[in-house]
């Protein structure tokens, strides 16, 4: 059983397939919004690859967070005399965007994913910011990336990492001589958030956008209300035509479990400071061995 599902309310252009692991846009270039079936915990990723694209159309596809629960929302049909925001009921109609049309219901935080630049922009100042950049909720370990309390292998978060070349400068992929774009046909994008204790009774929610390997960096999630779950959205827009879930599964070796918990204690510049065999700080720190 998969362990990540699409749930069975999506926009009306959407038909889902392979067990609900994958979502494609049947026709038009809109309706296409798809929801995680299950809410996320802090820390947990829902991954997606970009499967088929479709010439002809602008924009690509669209993701991010929702407090919106999917149970409660139903498709738009063509001829509705009814705005998107307005409920039937309990029940809110899925609206043809995702933006702004469902960003502007508020419990929405999301991002049009672009070929080359998608990391988030500072809109927090002075202390607030200082605090952000100082998070340590996601790092870099070279081959891996560590998210919260989880190590996950690069080749996890990004499609034939072997055959992928990294540029020194930055993070700039490139597959067969050709620059590997956040829109690809192969490009992974999960969605994550965290939630940062700034006193006793005040707390924060930041997303975190992974594209192919890369923390796009902090988002602040104004006004996420802690008491409701956050699922996860994916607008199949434009020229992005299907989606695939990637499931990150992942199950380390008593080797990667220890490494784990040695990278957890120590801080990158002290792996050299240990009294161990050149091949095993290579192993720390994540390279070819």
């Amino acid at each position: 059983m998969p362990l990540y599902r699409f749930h069975e309310n999506h926009g009306v252009n959407v038909r889902l397939g392979e067990d609900g692991e994958a979502a494609k846009r049947t026709t038009s270039f809109a309706n296409a919004i798809s929801f995680s079936e299950k809410p996320l915990l802090p820390g947990e990723i829902f991954m997606v690859e970009v499967d088929e694209q479709e010439s002809g159309w602008s924009g690509h596809l669209r993701c991010g967070l929702t407090q919106h629960c999917p149970s409660k929302m139903a498709a738009l049909s063509p001829g509705d005399a009814i705005s998107p925001a307005e409920a039937i009921g309990d029940v809110i109609r899925i609206p043809q965007y995702s933006m702004p049309d469902l960003t502007s219901m508020g419990r929405s935080w999301i991002f049009a994913i672009t070929k080359h630049h998608n990391k988030v922009p500072r809109t927090i100042q002075d202390d607030d910011e200082e605090q952000m950049e100082t998070s340590s909720f996601i790092q870099n370990c070279g081959n891996a990336l560590q998210v919260g309390n989880k190590i996950l292998p690069q080749s996890l978060l990004v499609k034939d990492f072997c055959h992928i070349d990294l540029e020194s400068t930055g993070h700039t992929l490139f597959k067969n001589g050709k620059q590997f774009l956040a829109t690809s046909i192969g490009s992974r994008i999960g969605m994550t958030y965290e939630i940062q204790t700034i006193s006793p009774t005040e707390h924060r929610v930041l997303m975190h956008l992974i594209i192919n390997g890369e923390d796009q960096g902090p988002s602040l999630m104004d006004n996420a209300d802690l008491e409701s779950p956050f699922y996860a959205i994916v607008d199949v827009y434009g020229t992005t035509k299907q989606v695939r879930i990637v499931q990150l599964n992942y199950v380390p070796t008593l080797q990667e479990c220890c490494r784990m918990r040695i990278r957890t204690s120590i801080k990158e510049n002290q792996v050299d400071r240990l009294p161990l065999p050149a091949k095993l700080r290579r192993f720390l720190r994540f390279e070819s061995m």
